[in-house]
């Protein structure tokens, strides 16, 4: 009697299901939730503007800190919100990358860079464009033209130049360890039997 062949059968996977499923699990770090009450600070070389006319060009190893969050340049551009101009509403920094880091509530590090990082100070968002890479520490990494990273939620979203791709590595969840295998109990030896015949 003869068994039946076993048939591969083809499985499409919708990729934006997929996607989608990639950007919820990668959410689940929160990033600092306090960092967004905390104040900007900007440094550089050099600067040029002011705050009235909303737009402030910072030059010369840019620096920007607020809370957790870091971000660095060779040059920054800061617009003030036009409702009040006392506050950040976003900066763009330029670089050979321009890069960020920030450490999220359960102690873990983001880091990332491209060649423009545009922080959405009044969205919690920032946007990454050209080779950019972000890096979630224990989690993965997301390669894309265009990345977007969300500073309250810690979710990302990613997507490629025109006819590019966009490349996600998942790090594995850490297993337990293995329970010890419990020692072998100790047969005792056969009891010698010398006697005489």
């Amino acid at each position: 009697m003869s068994t039946p062949r076993s048939r591969r059968i083809p499985v499409r996977v919708d990729l934006l299901m997929l996607l989608a499923a990639v950007l919820c699990a990668c959410g689940g770090a929160q990033a600092r939730q306090t960092d967004k009450n905390q104040p900007i600070n900007i440094n550089a070389s050099s600067f040029a503007g002011s705050q009235d006319s909303g737009k402030i060009t910072f030059t010369g190893s840019v620096t920007m800190d607020q809370g957790s969050f870091h971000a660095d340049g060779a040059q920054a551009t800061g617009y003030t919100d036009p409702n009040d101009t006392s506050q950040w509403q976003r900066v763009v920094l330029t670089g050979s990358p321009a890069r960020f880091r920030q450490t999220q509530d359960n102690g873990t590090q983001v880091h990332g860079q491209a060649a423009t990082i545009d922080y959405k100070v009044s969205e919690n968002t920032v946007i990454l464009t050209g080779n950019a890479v972000v890096v979630q520490q224990g989690r993965g990494e997301f390669h894309g033209d265009k990345l977007t990273y969300n500073t309250d939620t810690g979710e990302i979203q990613g997507s490629p130049a025109a006819g590019g791709r966009v490349h996600i590595t998942l790090q594995p969840r850490s297993k337990p360890a293995p329970a010890s295998a419990k020692p072998a109990a100790a047969t005792p030896a056969p009891a010698s039997t010398s006697g005489k015949r």
